[in-house]
């Protein structure tokens, strides 16, 4: 493809960006229509009352029971078959896309166009104090960082404890930090965006046309990625825990904030990223968690994206619902919703 020209190039981007959300929003549609691969017979099979039945299964049990197919240390190959078989089906994803796809893939789509449209101006508005962005700088590498080494020290805590669900929250943190980062080093590659402190600044793609390629492009930023990959395995790991999930997105929403006030990256590459990084690891948690259960697993936060057009505002909107988190004192606070939120 000819991307010499700017046109060209604007259009290669559309399409690309395009691609990137299809890939990332149709595992999280399909979360409720399928279940974990070979379960689907269980499931078409169960009757009206087994989600009580359910209920009370995983009430009289805390512990998962450790399977011999799941991804351990001392099953690597297990664990690059997982891996392999997840690229699969996260970049063959957009084939299996449906109307309802539309219901994640146009809001996101729509609030990665805005963030695209005033990526600079947004930026222009960011402070440039070398001590503001050298704390952003180190505020994002600490939880981005952190959660990696969170992630390996629960897998060892669990693995030495034997504690079933403290492992395998590891394992698939970290399984799904993998699975995103590469998903957006691809993407990196792709897009082949200049930071913000490159050249004038522009965030412009493909800048010295296709000959040339690096793996510090700025779309999308992998800081964000692998926090809402983290934080989202751990919520779902931790069903019950209304406060904690509260706790690991609003430090994933600081981190990936953190990456704009430190100039590290444009807004549009924090949404992206963020959402690869939230959708990938939903789709590991219910591909491969011994937990997981299809017709109970509900999650007690709705995360959507809020643009205010007249004031050029964009944010999230994060819904807490009680019901799904199984905490009396939250019934007080539906149907409120929290937004996070910023703009110009």
């Amino acid at each position: 493809m000819n991307c010499s020209s700017q046109l060209l190039r604007n259009q290669c981007v559309w399409v690309i960006v395009a691609l990137c959300l299809s890939v990332v929003c149709q595992p999280l549609a399909a979360q409720s229509q399928q279940g974990k691969p070979g379960d689907t017979a269980s499931t078409e099979s169960q009757n009206a009352d087994s989600s009580n039945s359910t209920d009370n299964a995983r009430t009289s049990s805390n512990e998962p029971s450790h399977t011999a197919n799941s991804c351990d240390v001392s099953q690597l190959r297990i664990c690059i078959n997982d891996f392999l078989s997840d690229q699969a089906g996260i970049w063959t994803s957009p084939l299996r896309l449906h109307p309802q796809d539309a219901i994640w893939l146009l809001p996101l789509a729509g609030a990665t166009a805005v963030s695209l449209n005033y990526d600079v101006q947004t930026l222009q508005q960011v402070s440039t104090s070398p001590n503001r962005i050298r704390l952003s700088n180190d505020l994002s590498n600490a939880g981005a960082y952190g959660a990696i080494g969170i992630a390996g020290a629960t897998y060892l805590v669990g693995k030495l404890t034997h504690n079933e669900t403290a492992r395998e929250t590891g394992v698939l943190s970290l399984e799904a930090i993998a699975d995103s980062s590469l998903v957006t080093e691809i993407l990196k590659l792709t897009t082949n965006r200049e930071r913000p402190y490159v050249g004038t600044g522009q965030g412009r793609f493909w800048p010295d046309g296709t000959n040339s390629y690096t793996t510090n492009g700025s779309f999308p930023s992998e800081h964000a990625t692998i926090i809402w990959a983290f934080s989202h395995v751990v919520a779902d790991e931790t069903l019950g825990h209304p406060w904690l999930h509260l706790g690991l997105y609003a430090v994933a929403a600081g981190v990936s904030a953190a990456r704009v006030t430190s100039r590290n990256h444009f807004p549009s590459d924090v949404i992206v990223g963020s959402a690869i990084g939230y959708l990938v690891g939903g789709y590991v948690y219910r591909q491969h968690s011994n937990s997981y259960d299809n017709t109970f697993f509900k999650s007690g936060f709705t995360i959507s994206p809020v643009y205010d057009a007249p004031t050029r505002s964009y944010g999230m909107g994060v819904t807490i619902d009680p019901n799904a988190l199984r905490s009396v004192s939250l019934r007080q606070l539906w149907p409120k919703t929290f937004l996070i939120s910023g703009g110009r």
